[in-house]
């Protein structure tokens, strides 16, 4: 034997059982054994252990026992933990006035001690305009950006971690002088490196990541969003004019176009994917049928005469003839344009938001007005709106400079004495002179990103806490309109007026 020890060594028996649990775990293994039927095993353990067994077959099975149970309970842990970080961290924190985090979580993790910065991983060349609106597809593979003089892009942030990865790798060795290039401190003086070993320059990287470009535009675009199941991008803008595209392949040839006498400021798709709300500058939103190329007028919000903004939008004749509800009440309305509009996970409700300081809650199948929430941020406009994971909760984002969270759950449709719905704000209320500011759930919805007063920052709030857990700035200092959170990855996209795509990812520091 290496070593010299000598084989089939025993354990001096007396270090073996000083320790009680351990007594007690070598005197289970025998009776498990004795009861198993392996007979000449326990009297192995036995001789090999010393430990002295009284009632063998007393309780011959509890190391069996044991065992399961104690498999079960790292299984609902293990589920515990799965449900909390990935599908209703925000519905469990607005359960109770605390959150019931599972106990194997909070036993090993301090919620909020953890100190975090997002760090800035990558910063593309100009792109030509200010960076209005960003958005993550589904997978979370690639991200659209649009913005002024007709910017609408899709790059692959895949592309643009690997290039990254790289070009850190690369940046550490020369630094080390370990790719035998010319001496460390050469370069630090500003001299070229030698081709081959140079790092690439963000224009470099900005046109391998960029997936596709689209050009129709000839004025801002507001908003780009992906199809949920199809690789098709939609694109919406101030000449009115809304393009569904099909990225696949390097053509990106338009599948639908449409045209609006008035500017498109936000979009969504149903998560069937059949159908598109748009919010333009109008107080009525536009619900398109992507088949038949129809504006639909959903019931209860306003009558089909008023749905059509010019003969773009016109119905075509049917055969049966459909009655439009035409409400009594003017309050089932917004009474300025919109800002933004949503569809829930399940495609079983709607949210729009205006800048009259209200924001109403739609059903999705009758289209009939639900909820209408007055002065949501104060009586200041309502920028932005988006639903949680499971859509039992609204996040929404105001010229007040807060967030706030809104438990739609509280939202009867048979009664209309409803309890408010407002849960929590983030963000002390300050004057915002910019629609741009929004607001966006982290990945594990553990988070909520949003703009300071000044678009110069964006704040990460704890939803446990509601504290700052990181800031987010750059510098120079630009304003950022576009903001997005990737929905798997713990990261961050932002854009701005310096007409340049960021990616944010966290830094983590010492407790």
């Amino acid at each position: 034997m290496a070593g010299g020890a000598q084989p089939h060594r025993k354990r001096p028996r007396q270090g073996v059982l000083v320790d009680p649990l351990s007594r007690e775990i070598y005197q289970m293994v025998v009776r498990q054994l004795h009861h198993d039927g392996f007979l000449a095993a326990a009297s192995a353990v036995c001789d090999a252990t010393g430990v002295v067994v009284g009632n063998v077959e007393d309780q011959g099975d509890r190391l069996a026992r044991v065992v399961a149970a104690g498999l079960s309970v790292n299984e609902m842990e293990r589920r515990a933990e799965e449900e909390f970080h990935s599908t209703q961290v925000v519905e469990r924190f607005l359960s109770a006035s605390k959150l019931y985090m599972p106990l194997s979580l909070s036993s090993r993790w301090s919620v909020g001690r953890r100190c975090l910065r997002m760090r800035e991983r990558f910063m593309s060349a100009s792109l030509g305009g200010v960076v209005r609106d960003i958005s993550f597809s589904p997978d979370g593979a690639y991200v659209t950006c649009a913005g002024t003089n007709g910017l609408a892009a899709i790059f692959s942030l895949e592309t643009i971690e690997d290039l990254s990865a790289l070009d850190e790798a690369r940046a550490a060795n020369r630094a080390r002088a370990l790719d035998g290039s010319r001496d460390a401190g050469s370069f630090a003086n500003g001299e070229t490196a030698p081709k081959g070993s140079a790092l690439r320059n963000a224009n470099e990287v900005t046109e391998l990541a960029m997936v596709r470009r689209f050009h129709e535009h000839t004025q801002s675009v507001e908003v780009m969003r992906f199809h949920p199941t199809k690789p098709i991008v939609l694109s919406g803008g101030r000449d009115g004019n809304l393009y569904l595209r099909n990225y696949a392949y390097p053509d990106s040839r338009v599948v639908l176009k449409i045209h609006d006498t008035v500017p498109i400021r936000d979009a969504s798709f149903h998560p069937s994917g059949e159908y598109i709300v748009l919010a333009a500058n109008h107080h009525l939103p536009r619900l398109i049928n992507v088949q038949t190329e129809k504006v639909l007028t959903p019931p209860g919000t306003y009558a089909s005469s008023t749905a059509h903004t010019g003969p773009q939008w016109e119905a075509e004749e049917s055969g049966t003839a459909t009655t439009s509800y035409r409400p009594s009440d003017r309050g089932a309305q917004h009474s300025a344009a919109l800002s933004s509009v949503c569809f829930s996970p399940d495609g079983r409700t709607m949210i729009s938001t205006s800048l009259d300081g209200t924001w109403m809650l739609y059903d999705g199948v009758s289209g009939r007005v639900i909820y209408r929430a007055e002065n949501a941020h104060s009586g200041v406009p309502v920028t932005s709106v988006v639903y949680s994971r499971t859509g039992n909760v609204a996040l929404t984002a105001g010229m007040d400079s807060t967030a706030r969270l809104w438990d739609l759950r509280r939202l009867h449709a048979t009664s209309r004495n409803y309890q408010s719905p407002e849960v929590t704000s983030f963000g002390e209320p300050t004057k915002c002179d910019h629609r741009s500011i929004r607001a966006v759930f982290s990945a594990n919805e553990g988070h909520v990103h949003c703009h300071d007063s000044t678009l110069l920052a964006v704040h990460s709030y704890c939803v446990y806490t509601g504290v700052v857990t990181s800031t987010v700035t750059t510098q120079p200092s630009f304003m950022q309109r576009g903001l997005a959170a990737s929905p798997w990855a713990n990261c961050i996209v932002t854009g701005g007026d310096d007409s340049r795509l960021r990616m944010w990812t966290p830094a983590w520091l010492p407790s």
